[in-house]
């Protein structure tokens, strides 16, 4: 993940430099250098989003895209706001419509970057902590869904996966009464206009690979325990926050 990000990164400096160099020239007539740079950080968001199926980060994407770009496109009319606007109700709506979408493949793209074994695909349901779309062999997968509201989740027993859904809300989620299936668990987390905290015990290891739009994603607290137990944090966080705390 980190060698995708630093070839990403990459990429963007040098598209940079050549929009930097051709905008001198006089080749990039009313486009400017800023815009390209934004509009090159939000298609590489959008393709992530097509391929993980995460409508959020589709749609906003495709909103600051319009945004960062609404004289080149003619769209001054419906910026920011309506754009913005139209994304949020947009991702509420087909979150509603489809509550699963994209939940199957982030699993399954966790269990393979984890232990390179796939768990078999059993229907898991769990009354006090949520929905288990999933359960692997060892640990169950859980489901949680905030939407413009406020909520307090307790996790226990035996996790493998925990996908959180985030939508101009606040959440917080406690993992200090739950264990890690074979040492490690994944958290894929889309916070949209809103704040997520996770609380997990200090003697978790606590590995972030979290991309951010316009958000902010942080981990506080210090680690005490010996590593044995990895707690992985992947997803989006667009104009929100997402807070990793360690007790």
């Amino acid at each position: 993940m980190r060698r995708g990000k630093s070839v990403f990164w990459g990429t963007v400096l040098l598209l940079g430099a050549a929009a930097l160099i051709m905008g001198r020239l006089g080749y990039l007539e009313g486009i400017g250098f800023w815009s390209i740079l934004f509009s090159a950080c939000l298609i590489s968001f959008l393709v992530k989003g097509i391929a993980r199926l995460r409508i959020g980060t589709i749609l906003f994407s495709l909103a600051f895209l319009i945004i960062v770009n609404d004289e080149l496109l003619h769209l001054e009319a419906i910026t920011p706001w309506p754009v913005l606007g139209a994304a949020l109700l947009g991702t509420v709506g087909l979150k509603i419509l489809f509550p699963g979408l994209g939940r199957y493949r982030r699993w399954n793209r966790g269990l393979r970057a984890g232990n390179g074994e796939r768990g078999a695909e059993l229907v898991c349901l769990d009354g006090k902590n949520g929905v288990a779309d999933f359960c692997d062999r060892d640990g169950k997968s859980l489901s949680y869904d905030n939407i413009m509201g406020q909520s307090v989740k307790y996790v226990t027993g035996v996790i493998s996966h925990v996908a959180i859904d985030n939508i101009f809300g606040a959440l917080d989620v406690y993992f200090t009464d739950a264990q890690l299936s074979r040492g490690s668990a994944f958290v894929s987390v889309d916070n949209i206009m809103g704040e997520v905290v996770l609380y997990v015990p200090r003697a978790w290891q606590v590995e972030m690979n979290v991309e951010n739009i316009l958000g902010s994603s942080t981990q506080q607290g210090e680690r005490s325990g010996d590593g044995v137990n990895v707690f992985h944090v992947v997803g989006d966080v667009i104009m929100g926050q997402l807070q990793v705390i360690q007790i």
